[in-house]
């Protein structure tokens, strides 16, 4: 899949394409910036976002099931989720035999409160007008 939907000339498709580039990453950064932020080292963060997007989704994880997804060994993820636990930013909620993990309501509340920044710094990656200008007047150049 392209982002370009008209035939621009080769010139201005790089420029545009750098430019792209650039303000994902600075996207991804500040997203990365956040996170840390909120949840500490970088696999901790994955940790967290994995479970919330398997509760946004209606596929709560257990330990062995979150481990498989992220590639790491059981007893790593169950070491950074009893710490995550103990953080507050993670419950475990049992379930039958299983236990689930689940965000907090901490956790949740703080996703929400940084929803807006990083909804913010999508808008400005697609209003940055270097997209709107490659859609709109390719001749440019």
């Amino acid at each position: 899949m392209t982002v370009f939907t008209r035939d621009i000339p080769d010139e201005f498709r790089n420029v545009l394409r750098t430019e792209i580039q650039k303000q994902i990453i600075e996207c991804l950064n500040r997203f990365y910036a956040m996170e840390t932020g909120m949840w500490g080292k970088p696999v901790d963060c994955l940790i967290v976002r994995t479970v919330i997007q398997g509760r946004l989704q209606g596929k709560p994880y257990d330990l062995s099931a979150l481990a498989a997804t992220l590639g790491l060994p059981v007893g790593t993820v169950h070491r950074k989720v009893s710490d995550l636990v103990e953080a507050g930013y993670l419950d475990r909620e049992p379930s039958g035999k299983s236990v689930y993990l689940a965000p907090t309501d901490a956790t949740c509340v703080k996703l929400d409160e940084s929803f807006e920044t990083m909804v913010s710094t999508l808008r400005r990656l697609y209003k940055s007008g270097a997209i709107e200008d490659a859609q709109v007047q390719p001749q440019r150049l």
